[in-house]
């Protein structure tokens, strides 16, 4: 499922906006899908940079910076990452580990209207906000490599 959702990323790249609109980002839900299946992981990126991650409720506190050329820095306890613009808009993010093909999803939980707790519920939202507009099917290419990380 995660290089599933890795490819629809080249299909919905006309619906991508640069990075540097913060308002979009800033004060949202946004659900990781990396294990959204075992732990609900939920990023706030505050106004004043501060960043909070939490796991089934259980909030971690870290930073944020945007550093300009559609990328920012993220430090959290786990270490940093400087991270470079893969998808953004107002409903999904997708972000590039620096000088890797390995990219963190997350998906803005404020946007839909209920709870993101499944890779199902996560593949519904984006087939109805990109590509039903596109087309009614997407089919799985198939034994890609994992093109996703997680922090």
């Amino acid at each position: 499922m995660k290089t599933y959702i890795a490819d629809i990323i080249p299909k919905i790249q006309r619906f991508s906006q640069k990075l540097d609109d913060l308002t979009k980002l800033t004060n949202q839900h946004w659900v990781s899908i990396s294990d959204i299946g075992q732990t609900k992981r939920v990023y706030i990126f505050r106004i004043n940079n501060q960043l909070l991650i939490s796991d089934n409720g259980i909030v971690e506190k870290g930073t944020w910076e945007y550093l300009g050329n559609q990328s920012f820095l993220m430090d959290t306890t786990e270490g940093s990452y400087l991270l470079k613009h893969g998808f953004f808009d107002q409903n999904i993010i997708a972000l590039k580990l620096d000088s890797t093909n390995r990219y963190a999803f997350f998906v803005n939980e404020t946007k839909y209207d209920r709870e993101l707790n499944t890779i199902e519920d996560v593949l519904s939202f984006l087939n109805k906000k990109y590509l039903s507009i596109k087309n009614k099917s997407v089919k799985n290419e198939g034994n890609r490599t994992d093109k996703e990380f997680t922090y």
